[in-house]
């Protein structure tokens, strides 16, 4: 459980999502997320915390407010317990990746039709491919992961899991080039959407007094970011090395 440490101590979900976030322990990468929010509260009087949990427990967690900050997409229905900022952090680019000696192809949803898909537990898709998912699901077609790593290993098995998993394509590309599997890992051309992440707070948050503001100084370094071309020089140092190449 979250613990709060001081009045100017504030709590975020630790979790694995490359290149985006990167958990502590990984001394060699923070992650275009965390890069972004360290130097922009590094000017104020905040320190953030990272608190390892499950992607899956996070709405959860900034419901009651155990934890302060966090980043998602925009959804209307999670305003009823997240303040959202108006500039995104980061952008994704969200598809399907297969094994390369499949001969899967994917032009629209539907060609999912005769494959059992893999997900990512906690991971939110559009409402389109969610409707293909629950039908799926009723039929047994859908197998639930909680790490990459392991999904990855079930797809590539002898007898796999699943055909096809879904995911931000740059998360497909980095970790199949960190475990030397960019060989054996193709992803699609196929786009299911883009999306933006905001920086987000808990209305339950105890640590932070004025959301309105931290927000607006979130956007306003982010914008600035944007502007002195420091933002560029972050995403470039996560430059991803797609499996083709």
């Amino acid at each position: 459980m979250p613990r709060i440490v001081n009045a100017n101590t504030i709590t975020l979900n630790d979790i694995d999502w490359p290149p985006y976030l990167f958990p502590e322990q990984n001394s060699q990468y923070v992650g275009i997320g965390k890069e972004v929010l360290n130097t922009c509260l590094a000017e104020t009087n905040y320190q953030m915390t990272y608190v390892p949990l499950p992607i899956k427990r996070t709405p959860l967690y900034m419901k009651n407010g155990r934890l302060d900050v966090s980043i998602f997409s925009y959804k209307k229905e999670r305003e009823t317990f997240l303040s959202y900022g108006k500039v995104p952090i980061f952008r994704t680019e969200y598809g399907f990746a297969v094994r390369a000696d499949s001969d899967i192809k994917v032009n629209s949803l539907d060609d999912l039709a005769p494959h059992v898909i893999g997900l990512l537990a906690g991971l939110s898709y559009t409402p389109e491919l969610m409707a293909i998912i629950e039908k799926k699901r009723q039929l047994g077609e859908v197998t639930d992961g909680y790490s990459i790593n392991s999904m990855f290993a079930q797809m590539l098995s002898r007898n796999p899991r699943f055909d096809i998993m879904a995911d931000s394509k740059d998360t497909f590309y980095w970790r199949a080039k960190t475990l030397g599997l960019s060989e054996k890992i193709e992803v699609l051309e196929y786009t299911i959407a883009y999306k933006e992440y905001f920086v987000t707070v808990s209305n339950s948050s105890k640590n932070i007094d004025n959301i309105p503001k931290f927000l607006t100084n979130m956007d306003s370094c982010i914008t600035q970011l944007h502007q002195t071309g420091e933002y560029q020089k972050i995403l470039d140092n996560y430059r991803v090395v797609k499996a083709a190449e």
